[in-house]
């Protein structure tokens, strides 16, 4: 019975990332970050509970990834078509043929934060022995980016007090979207045991990310992925210059 345990974990991470889909549509977005913050949950404890019950399988890693590929491949894409179509729709002066084509290009575009999600998530599947660093920015990281944005954005229409910028938003993006995909090495946040040697970075983080979502909420989101970001790149800089 215990082996089927990480199994329904990530069957709800699945079903909590489809019903946030069906939020979004439906206009319910509120609903639909808590769905996706409950999936990220589910999403770390189905790790850890075939981690701590050693109820590793092909089945459970593959179901893994078509889970992730729902709640953090194609509701992302969904938050964002959502936060770009509702700009477009602000722009209400007349537009030029060029403009219109560039808009339908803009909004289009949004369909490749699932493709390189796919690449993402195959990737991982295909690698060994990863270690401490994952090859990538990691999917459920990406999409907790775009939440913080989200539900500031549907909150009060600007970026900590900032008005929105379409085209500043589209670049970030191609950025976000092409960090899945490149060969930067991103700290694994998984568990192995739980004491401080070796999980400095982690336990580090997990204390940024308290207290950045304790003076922002929710938006903050967003700061503590681009600090996640950022600690990877500093431990990745001083493992270099130590070697």
């Amino acid at each position: 019975m215990k082996r089927h345990i990480p199994n329904l974990l990530t069957l709800l991470n699945l079903a909590f990332g489809t019903a946030a889909i069906v939020f979004t549509l439906e206009g319910k977005w509120q609903w639909a970050v808590y769905l996706l913050l409950a999936a990220s949950v589910m999403d770390f404890l189905d790790g850890f509970a075939a981690r701590l019950l050693k109820a590793h399988s092909e089945t459970g890693k593959q179901l893994d990834s078509l889970a992730d590929m729902v709640t953090f491949g194609v509701l992302p894409a969904i938050f964002i078509y959502t936060i770009f179509r509702s700009q477009l729709l602000n722009q209400t002066e007349d537009l030029s043929s060029f403009h219109q084509g560039l808009h339908w290009f803009i909004l289009g575009s949004v369909a490749l934060v699932p493709a390189l999600s796919a690449i993402r998530l195959a990737r991982f599947n295909a690698e060994q022995n990863t270690g401490s660093f994952f090859h990538g920015l990691p999917t459920p990281a990406h999409a907790l980016f775009w939440t913080g944005i989200f539900w500031q954005f549907m909150e009060s229409g600007t970026l900590f007090g900032t008005p929105l910028n379409l085209y500043f938003l589209w670049a970030i993006m191609f950025i976000m979207a092409f960090h899945m995909i490149l060969p930067v090495p991103m700290y694994s946040l998984k568990f192995t045991q739980f004491r401080i040697r070796g999980n400095f970075i982690r336990y580090l983080l997990i204390i940024l990310a308290v207290a950045i979502l304790l003076l922002t909420g929710l938006p903050g989101l967003s700061l503590v992925i681009l600090t996640y970001i950022l600690l990877s790149l500093l431990n990745l800089l001083i493992a270099v210059r130590v070697s």
